[in-house]
């Protein structure tokens, strides 16, 4: 039976083309076949050799795009045909991802996998905007949680996480949820004055941090630049103490 070239899943990170792994950039370099989500930076996408055969396939939200039974499809496909592939997932790959489902589908039909870790945007982003998600003296726990479920449906089930004291909750995909997530909060009697830090576009040179609380989460979350993620709790108040990473030209 012949053995297919294997399929290595990639986390690219927040987007800052150092912040790759090596071994991530080596892939990038030696693979015939790129698949490329979306939120992949243009400066990772730059490092893609020329002659390397590139396929778009990023999911984005309001836009039409594969779904991800068509993405695994193209993936066995590329690989039944004997090519070796980087699919480039931004952040980490099982992070709020899809990349176990990606992982699982190719399994399935006998092809090989290696996951390459990445650097999740819900921990550095925290760290690039100068918050220590569980700095000693702020929180003693971290929560990181999704605002957003299949099918464009809307998760507020952690919601009751933020009235844990000494608790810092990290949400992915959750400023275009930022109405429902502060009624939700007012309902079930959520202190009205904890922190919140909307930080946009971590580590690439239009990154930007709006600092505020529950009260007004509408306001810093409206027009907010994606991605973006929200971080909540007595951990913001760090952005004024600790260094924040400047990203320029």
């Amino acid at each position: 039976m012949e053995t297919l070239p294997k399929v290595y899943l990639v986390g690219c990170g927040t987007g800052d083309v150092e912040l790759l792994t090596i071994k991530a950039y080596k892939i990038i370099q030696s693979v015939d076949v790129v698949f490329i989500d979306h939120l992949i930076a243009a400066e990772i996408i730059e490092i893609i050799p020329e002659n390397t055969k590139k396929v778009f396939v990023g999911k984005q939200k309001g836009f039409h795009s594969l779904k991800q039974e068509e993405i695994n499809e193209l993936l066995i496909a590329h690989a039944r045909d004997g090519l070796s592939i980087a699919r480039l997932k931004s952040g980490d790959p099982y992070i709020f991802g899809r990349g176990s489902e990606e992982a699982i589908s190719l399994a399935e039909e006998g092809i090989g996998v290696e996951v390459i870790p990445g650097i999740s945007s819900a921990l550095a982003a925290p760290l690039l905007a100068g918050i220590a998600p569980t700095a000693r003296g702020y929180a003693t726990n971290l929560s990181i949680v999704s605002a957003h479920l299949a099918g464009n449906r809307v998760n507020l089930e952690w919601l009751p996480l933020l009235k844990m004291s000494n608790h810092t909750v990290v949400v992915l995909m959750g400023v275009s949820r930022a109405k429902e997530i502060y009624a939700c909060a007012k309902k079930i009697g959520v202190d009205m004055n904890i922190d919140a830090a909307v930080i946009s576009n971590a580590s690439r040179k239009n990154q930007s941090v709006r600092i505020g609380s529950v009260s007004n989460l509408e306001s810093i979350c409206e027009d907010a630049p994606r991605p973006a993620l929200i971080v909540f709790g007595d951990v913001v108040k760090l952005h004024e103490i600790l260094p924040k990473t400047e990203f320029g030209e």
